[in-house]
């Protein structure tokens, strides 16, 4: 009878669907989710259902990844519904909030308990085609910005029911264990690398991001952050083979496709003027550095028992942190408690950044213990830049404007401070949180070279009072005229348009006014030393791999 039980997240929110507009009130909401954890945390690991009768055969089954993301995942999916305005009408964009979020849970829960590759890819479509209506709103920019999600989102599904038949066919069954030591083919693997990477937010496959991100509301920012993104990293564990000999070059593709992702969320996130593109950014970074160890694991199969559970640890630790951020950030805007959501969002970004004597400083010490030595350089850039993204996300938070506390509902600021231990410390190791000082090297670099850029601005350049520099070329513009004040300092004019297409991938990268009064001159000395560190970091990758 308790495999029955693994039915219960599934059919819960599919059923709530229909009553969705008779319903009012987040309560029936907060239940469908919890469903989930509950199933994770009653039924026992391994236990597995068949239907023979569904589909082509379907077959349910909790084993220990799954469990963990419908456990962790389920803290978000309850925390977001307190974020959805008490009136349906508020806030709702025209592909209907509610039922979207229902769907798109249902399909998550689907997908975490899937055995075979049918069941999975129906529970992945289902829960990213819902998701836009978490996207969409009645702005023309939110229309727009789930047009470009869709599109991207229907070329990954067209690629994963290709690599699906490829499969089915080479191998004549779907069930996942049925896959475990077979080869795929090349072709099939390929497109499990597109398909799931646009989830990821691979280089080149990461447009739709900063712009859903960006206009999105928080109950489907925090869940598109969380649970579903990490879905794709759990669709190359799934299918991938781990353990096994693999052609070398979809290791190597995808060792060097994150690499270029953690370089670029952090290089085009420092340029970033909203908050919340700032943590856009950092998600592709953060994802690239997964990507990255996943095509590790790949290219050195002996390697892999022991890499996959730090990648887990990470993706774990991401899942709870950064939704966290970005719902923290939306209390910030809301005038909720600011002294103490400050003091939430700095150790939430202490987290991140894998300070020491916290959750991502203990998974950076498993991943390094693990490593030993390999891709030393990329962590290096990766601890860097993510402290200085957390440092430009501080520095941009003072320009943000607030409503007074009391216009505000004070059950989501509860229930954030709530879950706040636990993504700030969490998940949980074996081991527990080492009392060590291990990875403050990078942390330390990060402060320092922001430090560093916030002295010159505030006390270098204000001696160089009516300096002309008429001509100075950096970063691929001329700049027209510097004028220093003891007061202020003025930045450069651009003496080009910004081309189209970096405008659509981010409407506001180069926005004259704010980045007149929120970006340091000494901004970019800063991306030049990191672009140099990044080089580096990429040139050494192969070789420290090896």
């Amino acid at each position: 009878m308790n495999d029955w039980l693994l039915l219960l997240p599934i059919f819960t929110p599919l059923l709530l669907v229909a009553l969705a507009h008779r319903l009012s009130g987040r309560g029936w909401l907060l239940l469908a989710a919890a469903t989930m954890g509950a199933t994770g945390l009653l039924v026992d690991e391994g236990v597995s259902l068949d239907l023979p009768w569904l589909l082509l055969g379907t077959q349910l089954q909790l084993d220990a990844t799954g469990r963990l993301f419908m456990i962790y995942g389920s803290l978000i999916w309850m925390l977001a519904v307190l974020f959805f305005p008490s009136s349906p009408e508020v806030g709702a964009g025209p592909g209907g909030g509610r039922h979207a979020f229902l769907l798109a849970l249902g399909g998550n829960a689907l997908l975490l308990m899937a055995a075979d590759m049918l069941t999975f890819y129906l529970g992945f479509a289902l829960m990213s085609l819902s998701a836009y209506g978490l996207v969409v709103g009645r702005s023309q920019r939110g229309r727009r910005a789930a047009r470009i999600y869709l599109i991207f989102t229907l070329i990954g599904e067209m690629a994963l029911f290709a690599a699906l038949l490829l499969i089915a066919s080479e191998s004549g069954s779907l069930r996942f264990a049925d896959l475990s030591g077979q080869t795929l083919p090349s072709l099939a693997v390929a497109l499990l690398l597109l398909g799931f990477g646009i989830k990821v937010a691979l280089p080149g496959l990461h447009f739709w991001l900063p712009p859903a991100y960006g206009t999105a509301p928080l109950y489907g920012l925090a869940v598109l952050s969380g649970p579903m993104m990490k879905a794709g990293l759990l669709g190359w564990l799934r299918f991938l083979p781990t353990g096994i000999s693999l052609d070398p070059v979809w290791g190597q593709t995808l060792l060097l496709l994150g690499s270029l992702g953690v370089a670029l969320g952090i290089l085009l996130g420092l340029l970033q003027v909203q908050p919340r593109a700032v943590l856009a950014y950092s998600s592709i970074a953060k994802m690239g550095l997964i990507s990255t160890l996943v095509g590790l694991s790949l290219s050195q199969p002996t390697l892999a028992p022991l890499l996959l559970p730090a990648v887990l640890a990470i993706a774990l630790h991401h899942l709870l942190v950064k939704p966290m951020l970005f719902l923290g950030l939306g209390l910030w805007q809301r005038g909720v408690g600011r002294s103490w959501t400050l003091a939430g969002l700095v150790l939430l970004a202490l987290s991140l950044a894998a300070a020491p004597l916290t959750g991502g400083g203990a998974a950076k010490v498993a991943l390094d213990g693990v490593l030993d030595g390999r891709l030393g350089g990329l962590l290096l850039f990766s601890g860097i830049g993510t402290t200085l993204l957390m440092v430009r996300f501080f520095w941009l938070l003072r320009h943000y404007s607030s409503r007074p506390a009391g216009e505000v509902e004070r059950g989501p600021g509860a229930g954030w401070l709530l879950l706040l231990p636990l993504a700030v410390w969490g998940p949980l190791q074996p081991g527990g949180i080492p009392l060590t000082l291990h990875g403050l090297g990078p942390l330390a670099a990060g402060l320092g070279l922001a430090l560093s850029s916030m002295a010159i601005h505030r006390w270098c350049l204000p001696h160089l009072r009516r300096t002309d520099l008429r001509t100075f070329p950096f970063a691929g513009w001329t700049l027209r005229r510097i004028r220093l004040h003891p007061s202020a300092v003025t930045l450069p004019t651009p003496h080009w348009r910004t081309p189209a297409w970096l405008r659509w991938r981010s409407p506001k990268l180069f926005s004259r006014k704010d980045l007149a009064t929120t970006t340091a001159p000494a901004l970019g000395w800063l991306l030049l030393m990191l672009t140099l560190l990044g080089a580096l970091a990429l040139t050494r990758i192969f070789h420290t791999a090896a």
